[in-house]
């Protein structure tokens, strides 16, 4: 009788530790799929901020070298719509009024 009850204590012991051992394992099994999405998804959101980041980066760069440009003359022309030493109010470069 010793031996069954003790037997019978051993196979309760085994079950409830198998059914532990199962339940633990479980567990990690669904906490480490749950820390693999959430990796792969900040993963892949940060793979998508550096393709935009780059994207912006190469099209301000574009932008700033094909923009047109405005003309840098090689030498300075005077306009040919004022009289030649008069500025647009009719006086002389030395301020003398001619009329």
């Amino acid at each position: 009788m010793a031996t069954d009850t003790c037997a019978l204590q051993n196979t309760i012991q085994n079950t409830t530790r198998d059914l532990l051992d199962n339940q633990n394992a479980n567990t990690r099994a669904i906490l480490d799929y749950l820390c693999q999405d959430k990796i792969a998804s900040l993963t892949a959101e940060n793979q998508t901020l550096k393709f935009a980041a780059s994207q912006q980066a190469q099209n301000a760069y574009l932008v700033s070298e094909l923009a047109p440009k405005l003309p840098v003359p090689a030498y300075q022309v005077p306009n040919p719509f004022v009289p030649y030493g008069y500025n647009n109010c009719g006086t002389c470069c030395g301020g003398n009024y001619l009329g």
